[in-house]
């Protein structure tokens, strides 16, 4: 559908929104601002800044997409333009953080590391929800307003659990359990959202913070943190919504060096401050999510199934039957095809039994990490050697479980997909406790 700009919903400080020919379709267009603080005085223009908030926030909606995510987003229109689905906006910023930095550590100050050491690393995602207010004010999902009186300092206030029945607000910039940091007020979070989706945004947000790591790791970048936020969209859906770009997280390269926002924040001249915005705009047009394949590999019919139905829809999964030692020839020239159909590569699982010829024969013919499964070893343990003793540049990995084969196999392949590293990572930091 061809949108058209109709009246101007709201205008603010970055962009402004846009209603459009569609009932269920608003257009956001950037601006060229940039801001820091709260504060008028540190609000500049840089000529770039709208196109790279856009194209940046358009590759990071398509990369969520791809993993099957919901967005608001519709599509790109233009360099400054974006399509989004009309949404009832949730009045929550929702902070994922890998790192105990900026405003975290004035609310938490035991997690300061002396000068020289780098931040405290959270195992598991440390998750934060917020209250969005406006010059003091706060409003519920209807717009309707909830109380005034908060200060510049003070707005977007810290909800301390936002699991609770009721949300005690604190101020964002004090330690959590000060005095100072009390803001005497608490409000009822239906007034805010309905509590089936706190949840289900925690675990929405857990999953793109997890998923936006590993893309920007493959350009050699590292995620600090980033801030998103939440709609429902006409179905009652809720979705990702708002923009996320450099102004959203913070991001280092290999060498520690600030590329978001923080750089400005932290005094930079605006003319560096827009070459870096330049160059997160170019590498994030590199996200994409692999095509990939999972091979079970058996030699007989009658071997048992590995448990890959998990991993269904998240990588292509290939199964073949074929003997190694009774079909060598037919072996290797389904391995070429099975290369050549996925030039960026997968993981073989040769689940045998007896004498394992199959791995051992694929391992020196292919670089795709092969790991072998000796079905029969709980029954006759002798027949894990033949997949043990290999001779040299015969490299194969064995493991006995099938469970923990697939899962090996899924690490392998999360070292290049943002999406399996994703899931993978979500039920790590999912069982383990932080530390």
């Amino acid at each position: 559908m061809n949108y058209k700009k109709k009246k101007m919903i709201i205008e603010g400080k970055t962009k402004k929104i846009f209603a459009t020919n569609d009932p269920g379709v608003v257009i956001a267009e950037n601006k060229d601002t940039i801001t820091a603080f709260n504060n008028p005085k540190f609000t500049k223009q840089f000529g770039s800044k709208a196109v790279c908030a856009t194209i940046t926030t358009c590759r990071v909606f398509e990369i969520i997409e791809a993993a099957g995510i919901p967005t608001a987003y519709v599509r790109q229109l233009s360099e400054t333009e974006i399509a989004m689905q009309k949404c009832q906006m949730i009045p929550l910023e929702i902070i994922a953080r890998r790192e105990a930095v900026g405003s975290f550590l004035k609310r938490n100050q035991q997690f300061e590391r002396p000068d020289g050491q780098p931040p405290y690393r959270f195992h598991n995602l440390k998750i934060e929800f917020f209250l969005k207010t406006s010059y003091g004010i706060a409003v519920d999902f209807k717009g309707n307003k909830l109380f005034s009186g908060l200060t510049t300092e003070q707005d977007d206030p810290f909800i301390i659990d936002h699991h609770s029945s009721s949300w005690e607000l604190r101020h964002p910039g004090k330690l959590i359990y000060s005095d100072e940091s009390s803001l005497s007020r608490q409000i009822n979070p239906e007034v805010i959202i309905e509590s089936q989706y706190i949840s289900k945004i925690e675990e929405t947000t857990r999953m793109i913070f997890l998923l936006l790591e590993a893309a920007w790791a493959q350009q050699g970048f590292k995620l600090i943190d980033f801030k998103i936020e939440f709609g429902i969209n006409a179905n009652g859906t809720l979705v990702v919504a708002d923009v996320i770009d450099n102004d959203s997280w913070r991001l280092k390269d290999e060498d520690g060096v600030e590329l978001s926002k923080e750089a400005y924040r932290q005094g930079e001249q605006l003319s560096k401050v827009e070459r870096k915005y330049a160059l997160v705009t170019e590498k994030v047009k590199n996200f994409r999510i692999p095509k990939q394949c999972l091979v079970v590999w058996t030699g007989s019919v009658d071997d048992p199934a590995l448990p890959v139905e998990d991993w269904e829809g998240f990588v292509a999964i290939e199964k073949i039957v074929c003997s190694g030692h009774k079909k060598t020839a037919t072996a290797l020239d389904n391995l070429e095809k099975l290369m050549a159909k996925y030039p960026e590569g997968g993981v073989i699982i040769a689940e045998v039994g007896l004498s394992n010829g199959l791995g051992p024969i694929l391992s020196t013919h292919t670089n795709w990490p092969i790991i072998s499964v000796p079905i029969t070893a709980g029954s006759f343990p002798d027949d894990v050697f033949s997949s043990l003793r290999l001779p040299s540049e015969v490299p194969m990995a064995t493991i006995l479980s099938p469970k923990n084969a697939v899962s090996y196999a899924m690490n392998i392949l999360a070292q290049k997909n943002p999406e399996i590293y994703m899931k993978q990572r979500y039920m790590i930091e999912a069982r383990g406790e932080n530390y």
